[in-house]
């Protein structure tokens, strides 16, 4: 499988390098602010944009939200700031941030069952994290060309958004990605107009040939048009996680009481011989110990100081039984039966070796 199918079926599919670089080259950056992408993969792209317009007299500052683990741990060095955690849980104030960035992941594999899937993460990441922009800030909204053909989604873009642009990637990626880019400024006020145009327009776009016809790639649009990225904050308060990381009880865990006397209550349980028994040993059981070898080795101190070997032998002896029959006959019964038999050794100081049993 190609390394974009791979990236395909895990649900990751970044914005190749080059269409970030003629993003970028599209913005007008009119002051400080944050730029946001809750579902940031590495960050390369995001960082990408920033980089193009800081300056020492501009500041914009770089937030993401990745799920996975190690592209979370990338995009913290790609990005100011990034929590690795799903955006479900975020915490992240609203009508903030001056620029959202939104190519949401969907797993291909999908398609074959009514593309539910790709239509719910690409519909969920629209109308979710479109409250995080700021009125008149912008959105970059890139999705498979044919999803904009989702009522949903293209009635949303048609109503909520002004200064429209619909890019595709330009023609080295378009035919690998099929991918196609939203590009405009959010409306303020509660009170909005419903774009016709627009929604009709978008409506056509799961027609490749319309798109191939009527959808400028974005390469062309450098140097004829741009759009405004308005000032902001550059620091996005609240933006946490209301979901713990359970790196975070590792060492309260490991190092508590009740831990502690778990691993101890846990430990195999061994037989030790040795120290005074709790209560005298009576004869009987000093002979069992003694047979099964329990206190094999050295007992007693000076004059009776002795080494002392105890086994238990184990023998099978074979025995007949005769039964005789009322008609005169007889039937030999054998039987294999296992005997037991203790033998106990001791030597003196004196190197006598006896044999007790």
């Amino acid at each position: 499988m190609s390394h974009i199918g791979n990236k395909l079926r895990s649900g990751f599919f970044a914005t190749p390098e080059r269409q970030g670089e003629y993003i970028a080259q599209l913005l007008d950056v009119k002051g400080d602010g944050t730029f946001l992408d809750p579902t940031c993969g590495e960050g390369e792209v995001l960082s990408q944009i920033a980089r193009k317009h800081q300056t020492e007299d501009l500041t914009i500052r770089t937030n993401g939200v990745e799920l996975d683990k190690a592209r979370a741990a990338i995009a913290k060095d790609n990005l100011d700031y990034c929590v690795n955690a799903p955006i479900e849980s975020m915490v992240i104030s609203n009508k903030s941030a001056s620029l959202l960035y939104l190519n949401p992941p969907y797993d291909y594999t999908m398609k074959g069952m009514d593309d539910e899937y790709a239509e719910r993460k690409e519909w969920a990441e629209l109308s979710r994290n479109s409250r995080y922009l700021k009125e008149n800030g912008l959105m970059i909204y890139i999705i498979p060309s044919y999803r904009f053909a989702d009522e949903k989604i293209a009635r949303y873009l048609a109503t909520h958004f002004y200064n429209i642009g619909v890019l595709r990637f330009s023609d080295e990626d378009y035919e690998g990605f099929k991918q196609c880019i939203f590009i405009a400024n959010k409306k303020s006020g509660k009170r909005k107009e419903f774009n016709r145009k627009l929604y009709d327009f978008l409506l056509q776009m799961n027609d490749e040939e319309f798109i191939k016809q009527n959808v400028t790639p974005i390469n062309l649009m450098i140097g004829r048009m741009s759009w405004k990225v308005p000032q902001g904050t550059t620091q996005l308060e609240p933006f946490y996680t209301k979901l713990e990381n359970k790196n975070n009880f590792y060492d309260g865990i490991v190092n508590s009481k009740g831990f502690a006397a778990f691993k101890e209550r846990s430990k195999p349980k061994r037989l030790e011989i040795g120290g005074n028994p709790c209560l005298p040993i009576n004869q009987g059981q000093m002979a069992i110990l003694l047979a099964s070898g329990a206190v094999n080795g050295a007992i007693g101190e000076g004059d009776h100081y002795h080494l002392v070997q105890g086994l238990e032998l184990v023998t099978k002896v074979r025995e007949e039984e005769q039964n005789e029959h009322e008609n005169g006959g007889k039937t030999t019964i054998s039987k294999v039966r296992t005997q037991r038999d203790v033998s106990v050794k001791i030597i003196t100081p004196s190197g006598l070796v006896r044999k007790l049993v």
